[in-house]
């Protein structure tokens, strides 16, 4: 993109038209956003304060100008004013003061941000996004063991699932997210599984007497053949491991993933006094 060419900012309280589209054209690498656009869009709807912001070179969203557009740093500056301007409207109590929390970022635009002073640098958080289809995964349609059943996670379960992990996490979100757990004989969960609102694994589980017996394994192949709903229908699904965690960045090899980029959560400053000229 030249220095000239014209970025137009797109909000909508809603998913805009052409965005799904133009995501699913940009596939595997748009599957975060993706994913998450068509949980709101097809699922749960859009949060009555949520935005989608869109920042794009040309007047149109979709317009072939994205096509042959280079991205460049301009484009996240010029996102960051608008968010600085929506919470400037807002104008409430927020959970992060002056500041919000992003996702599943890229390392390459978490760097930007860096640079345009809305974000302190640090070494820890990072995590690798491996990838998956689920024409990939390896054959396994072998029963479970005696005494287990497959089934999906009351709010009971997940308050469990909560109970069991360090990450800060709500049973009434687990809930609403595409789940699958194996239960024993008397109805205890022993073994569960979550696709997050962007797609991705998480919370993958299995109680410390039933490991290595292969459980995690198909559990996470299971649920994510079945992927998110009826809404993602192009196979892909994702996890984020970190570079430390041997165990599940084996079990990713083990099901035909792919290591592809590098992410972290993120802080950002989106108060005025934090833009640069």
């Amino acid at each position: 993109m030249t220095p000239s060419a014209k970025l137009t900012t797109h909000t909508s309280p809603d998913v805009p038209e052409d965005l799904e589209r133009l995501l699913q054209a940009h596939l595997p690498y748009s599957l975060p956003v993706l994913r998450r656009l068509q949980h709101a869009k097809h699922k749960d709807g859009m949060p009555p304060n949520a935005r989608a912001v869109v920042v794009s070179s040309g007047d149109v969203l979709g317009s072939d100008q994205l096509a042959s557009a280079r991205f460049t740093a301009a484009y996240i500056e010029e996102l960051v004013r608008e968010l600085v301007k929506l919470g400037k409207e807002y104008g409430k109590p927020t959970v992060y003061p002056g500041g919000l929390l992003l996702g599943s970022l890229h390392t390459a635009v978490r760097d930007v941000l860096i640079d345009l002073g809305r974000a302190a640098p640090r070494a820890t958080g990072f995590y690798d996004k491996w990838l998956f289809q689920a024409k990939g995964f390896p054959e396994n349609d072998a029963p479970l063991p005696d005494g287990m059943r497959w089934d999906t996670a009351s709010l009971d379960d997940c308050r469990i699932v909560v109970s069991r992990t360090d990450i800060p996490r709500v049973a009434e979100t687990l809930f609403r997210l595409q789940n699958l757990i194996i239960r024993i004989g008397d109805g205890t969960p022993i073994a569960w599984a979550f696709l997050g609102f962007d797609g991705s694994l998480c919370s993958l589980h299995c109680e410390e007497p039933y490991r290595r017996r292969g459980l995690a394994k198909a559990l996470g192949a299971k649920l994510m053949r079945t992927g998110c709903g009826p809404y993602a229908t192009d196979g892909w699904t994702s996890a984020d491991v970190a570079a430390s965690n041997a165990g599940s960045r084996g079990m990713c090899k083990s099901l035909n993933g792919e290591q592809h980029w590098e992410v972290s959560w993120m802080m950002i400053d989106i108060t005025e006094d934090g833009l640069k000229d």
